[in-house]
């Protein structure tokens, strides 16, 4: 079995600040492939980001191609940090990661974001050996919950959380939000992950979130990480789909 190591390619618009899922990188038999997800329906693929202001990737100008390379394409590899940085072993330290780590683990791990566009590299549900879905990822729209300056008192590492889902959200009917276990809001699960999340739970599935790291000091996408598992019940159909565009 082919070891593949998949990534959301994901565009934030900078206007709403609305988040879509339009390509797919991954890495597998010695090469990297880059798609657009021109194929995919429904809410937050391509198609509705392009209705919306994105303009293809000048590297990646044809949305119904299957780009391939056995190097990093160029405009990948300008998000990871130089290898020639006198810092670059403590990047890869606090990163989590050491010199046998892969360019798709740092990219994974950096998210591959820069100050100059609007770009960012995410990891999809995973279905592990042991049949549970796992993903994780950092909280969304916690700035916009006026939180006050200790909120971080309010958590520690391994603290279980918990999720509520919000039909009637203005901006998502699948908004999933993310609450302390004594009520306190905290923000959202990330919206390209919201309607598979908001499925699995409409289909009663055994799950758990969890605090796996947090940074108040940081910026605010990089405030807090939790890490989500589940089980797998049998699906409907409809459920399967909605899962497949963000499992890798």
């Amino acid at each position: 079995m082919k070891k593949v190591h998949t990534l959301l390619v994901v565009w934030q618009n900078p206007k709403t600040r609305s988040f879509y899922h339009i390509g797919t990188l991954s890495h597998y038999d010695g090469y990297y492939e880059f798609t657009y997800t021109y194929n995919a329906s429904g809410y937050g693929k391509l198609k509705d980001a392009l209705n919306n202001g994105y303009m293809l990737h000048p590297a990646f100008p044809d949305p119904t191609k299957i780009y391939r390379s056995k190097e990093l394409f160029p405009a990948f590899e300008r998000r990871l940090p130089s290898p020639d940085r006198a810092d670059f072993k403590a990047i890869l330290s606090d990163l989590g990661l050491d010199e046998n780590s892969t360019k798709m683990d740092l990219l994974q791990q950096t998210r591959g974001r820069l100050a100059s566009d609007t770009y960012s590299f995410e990891q999809p549900l995973r279905l592990e050996n042991d049949g549970k879905l796992r993903v994780s990822f950092f909280v969304h729209g916690m700035r916009h919950q006026n939180l006050p300056q200790n909120w971080a008192t309010w958590l520690a590492i391994n603290e279980t959380l918990k999720l509520v889902q919000e039909p009637t959200n203005t901006y998502d009917s699948h908004a999933v939000a993310i609450h302390t276990h004594g009520g306190k809001k905290l923000g959202y699960v990330p919206a390209f992950y919201s309607k598979a999340i908001f499925s699995l739970l409409e289909n009663g599935v055994n799950h758990s979130v969890h605090v796996v790291y947090m940074n108040e000091k940081s910026t605010p996408h990089w405030w807090l990480k939790v890490a989500f598992e589940c089980e797998i019940p049998s699906f409907q159909e409809t459920t399967l789909d909605e899962l497949s565009s963000v499992m890798g």
